[in-house]
């Protein structure tokens, strides 16, 4: 999802809702294939804020759960988060994975904790250069990513 709102009002909420280039797709390509959720460490939107911004867009059919810091009281840079991904998919850490813009918190921190991690490099960013990891300029390049890893 795109994060262009304000940071003061639950998702669901903003008066308008986008899902990022290629969300639809990469979707499309997954579904059936593995359980699909949502990690986020959003602090003013709740689970459902969270589903009601999905259902806008149109994708909210394609997550099997949501894990969210307000529902966990953990973030993704903390073991019980991934613990709780861990445990509700029933999926090992190992082959869970993980895509996002964000070097910290969607590529270090999962990292740490045996995620596969890959970073959704946006507006021509530069890539970690203290650690290798697989980086992609779309969604749809992280499914076909998925779909060769699995």
């Amino acid at each position: 999802m795109s994060e262009q709102g304000p940071a003061d009002t639950p998702m669901g909420l903003w008066p308008q809702v986008q899902a990022l280039p290629g969300a639809a797709e990469a979707l499309a390509l997954l579904a059936g294939r593995l359980p699909l959720a949502i990690a986020t460490n959003a602090t003013v939107s709740r689970r459902p804020m969270i589903e009601l911004a999905l259902r806008r867009v149109g994708l909210g059919r394609h997550f099997a759960d949501i894990f969210c810091f307000t529902e966990l009281g953990h973030r993704k840079n903390e073991p019980e988060f991934w613990d709780a991904v861990e445990r509700r998919l029933g999926v090992p850490r190992e082959r869970i994975a993980m895509v996002g813009d964000s070097q910290e918190h969607d590529v270090r921190a999962p990292r740490r904790f045996g995620v596969q991690a890959v970073w959704l490099r946006t507006s021509g960013a530069q890539a970690p250069s203290d650690v290798e990891v697989p980086v992609v300029d779309d969604l749809s390049a992280f499914a076909r990513w998925v779909v060769r890893a699995s």
